[in-house]
Order: structure tokens, then C-alpha cells, then sequence
């Protein structure tokens, strides 16, 4: 076990002590948040465990692709289908095509994401107050957990005054019912959070971005994401591919282009936690650089060597050659206290 000196003197510190320098400090949220609350999220790709759960078929039909966006298959398939119809040409392999994908991703979804009783929500509530020494979040995840957070902090903000709670832009009344529809603006005292690649409770109706509400505590908001995707309403979320077709997704979407444009906007230093920013972030990385601000990484050492740690130092140094401002690194697990 690496001891605290140790890292000291290899440049990673705890939060508390660099913490006094940086007032509202910005985050950048990545998967390794998530594993705080679950081990669940240590799967490398949602895609790949949506494969191996196809029958052999299936799976080679799915990877030809060339693309693991959901919505982008289930909108090829259904082309296809329109355009057998057309020619008077059988469309059931497509169709059982089409209802492999919808089932496939709700049965992947349903493996990978705790159920309400699975959830802590003392936790999330702790984590949700100390959100108040932090300024805007900008994630990349699209589980759930951080919905529930941002909507433990709303309820804080009732009860604690001078609690400034979150909002994710979602709050027009043109929407079906049960969402709220995405507006670029908003006009209250709120700290913001942008999903950069979308949600799972994020979804599109004609050309808007509306988000699935969740009623209480209790409503199992994985049932109700399942229930839109056997309608064949499919989630707005980018999961994985490189950073070309992740700035592709995104461009096609008003949300997720409203988001990155955020993260590029933005001045204030921010704290990248759980995120390496590997080459499928490289669009995060060059929105970051765009105005340069002080960054702090954060790094997770459970279990791991010095030597370990300083590579995880230097590949991130290297990715901010001659950058102008201060890049400190922390200890991950001072930073938020479960």
C-alpha cells in the first residue's frame, strides 16, 4: 500500500489541501465516478456486452455496421424495412432484427444498472450536499446515478438555505407527457450539469431532446427507459466508438452540440474525475484546451504502485504539451466522502 508521504512526494495530494485555492471549481465526470456506487459500470463497452449476448446470427448482422450507436442501427434497419416494402420483398429478418436490437438493449441496460431498492440513496444524498463546494458538471457518463444525485440536490436546496441546486436545461412544457423539453437557456440561480453524451432518460421526438421523468423515489426509471425503447424510441447517448463518430453523434443532436459547446466555453478550472481522457475523448480533450484554465486530475490509487501511478501522471502530462496553465494532480478518494 502506497502511503501518504509517498505520494506527496510524487506530486499527487489530497483534495483538502489545494482545495482553499480553487473557489467552485467545474467537473469533469467520467465512468470512474459511477464505480464509487457500483461495480457494475466496470464493463468496457455496453455494445460489446450486447453482442455477446446475441445469438451468432445477430451478432454478425450488428457488427457490420460499423457503428455501436443504437439509435443509428435501429435507423438503418427500419430503412431497410420501408425500402423491402416498397419492392415487395420480405421483411421479416428485419424485423427480428429490429426487435434483437430493442430487447438486446434493454436486457444489456437492465444488467448493468442497479434497481431503486439496489441503490443507496444515503449516499447519493451525501455526495449531493457536497456538490456545493463545486461549480458547474460536465459528465460523460450516461447511467443513472448522477439523475438521482442532481435531484437529491434539488431537494436539499428546499430545506437548506443558500443550497444552489442543478439544472440540466430541461424544463419546457412543450414535451409529451411525462418529459420536459431541452431549452438552450435558463433564468434562475441554478449550477448547471451538461451530459456531453447524452442519457439514458434522454430521448428525441421529432426535432426536439426531451428528457424521461422520473415521478418519486420509488418509480424504477429503467422500467420506463424499456417501455420507449419497445416503442422504438431509442436513448440519446453516445457510448462508444472513436472520437470522430462520438463528434458525429453529437453534431446531430441540438442537446449534445449544446453541451460540448459549454465545456468549450468555459473558463473555470475544473476537476477531472474518473475520466482518462483516452483517444475515444480526444473531442473532450481539444474542447478543453480551447481556453485554457487550470486543471486538476484525479487520480485513483487503491492497490496500485508508484510506478503505476506516475505512468497514469505522465501520459496525462503529455497529453497538455506547452499547456499554460498549472495542471495538480489529487488522490481520488479525498475528493468526494462516501
Amino acid at each position: 500500500m502506497v502511503t501518504q508521504e509517498e505520494l506527496l512526494q510524487n506530486g499527487i495530494k489530497p483534495w483538502n489541501l489545494i482545495q482553499p485555492r480553487y473557489k467552485n471549481p467545474d467537473l469533469l465526470l467520467g465512468n470512474g465516478f459511477s464505480l464509487q456506487f457500483s461495480t457494475n459500470f466496470s464493463y468496457g463497452s455496453l455494445f460489446d456486452i450486447f453482442l455477446n449476448n446475441c445469438d451468432e446470427t445477430h451478432k454478425t448482422l450488428f457488427s457490420q455496421f460499423g457503428t455501436t450507436n443504437f439509435e443509428l442501427i435501429q435507423k438503418y434497419l427500419t430503412y431497410a424495412r420501408i425500402v423491402n416494402s416498397i419492392l415487395g420483398l420480405p421483411t421479416h429478418s428485419i424485423d427480428s432484427a429490429i426487435d434483437q436490437l430493442k430487447n438486446g438493449l434493454i436486457q444489456t441496460i437492465e444488467l448493468v444498472h442497479p434497481r431503486v431498492q439496489d441503490i443507496d440513496f444515503n449516499q447519493l444524498n451525501n455526495i449531493a450536499l457536497q456538490l456545493a463546494d463545486f461549480g458547474d458538471i460536465f459528465t460523460t457518463n450516461y447511467d443513472l446515478y448522477l439523475y438521482h444525485i442532481i435531484m437529491k440536490s434539488k431537494d436539499i436546496s428546499v430545506t437548506k438555505k443558500g443550497f444552489v441546486p442543478y439544472q440540466d436545461y430541461f424544463w419546457g412544457t412543450e414535451a409529451p407527457k411525462g418529459f420536459k423539453q431541452f431549452m438552450s437557456y435558463q433564468g434562475y440561480n441554478y449550477k448547471n450539469i451538461y451530459y456531453l453524451h447524452g442519457s439514458l432518460f434522454i430521448f428525441r421526438e421529432a426535432l426536439m431532446d426531451i428528457k424521461l421523468l422520473k415521478e418519486n423515489e420509488t418509480t424504477e426509471l429503467i422500467t420506463k427507459i424499456s417501455e420507449q425503447i419497445r416503442e422504438n424510441k431509442f436513448p440519446t447517448f453516445v457510448s462508444e466508438g472513436s472520437g470522430a463518430d462520438k463528434i458525429n453523434s453529437i453534431n446531430e443532436s441540438n442537446y449534445l452540440f449544446f453541451c460540448l459547446s459549454k465545456l468549450k466555453q468555459s473558463k473555470n478550472t475544473i476537476i477531472i474525475f474518473g475520466n482518462m481522457l483516452g483517444d475515444f475523448d480526444s473531442h473532450i480533450l481539444k474542447s478543453l484546451k480551447i481556453i485554457p484554465k487550470d486543471i486538476v486530475y484525479c487520480i485513483y490509487t487503491g492497490h496500485r504502485t508508484i510506478a503505476e501511478l506516475n505512468a497514469e501522471r505522465y501520459n496525462f502530462l503529455s497529453k497538455f504539451n506547452d499547456y499554460p496553465k498549472q495542471i495538480e494532480f489529487v488522490d481520488s478518494k479525498t475528493v468526494f466522502q462516501l
